[in-house]
């Protein structure tokens, strides 16, 4: 899988699980499509940030181990 496509998948993914919490509440559709775009877009950049620390981590794991 690609780098960029994990983001967008998992983003996608909590966008759809808040949509359909929300459903559940019974709140009106375009309400419940806005608190799942805002969590995709919350969810991307999460994904982001997860993904860069996971790599500073191992990069920073990696020299401490060349010392």
């Amino acid at each position: 899988m690609k780098k960029q496509l994990r983001p967008l998948i998992e983003g996608l993914a909590v966008g759809c699980v808040f949509i359909s919490i929300t459903m559940l509440f019974q709140i009106p559709l375009y309400m419940s499509f806005i608190i799942g775009a805002l969590a995709a877009v919350g969810g991307y950049r999460n994904s982001i940030k997860m993904d860069r620390a996971k790599n500073d981590k191992k990069a920073d794991s990696s020299t401490s181990d060349t010392e």
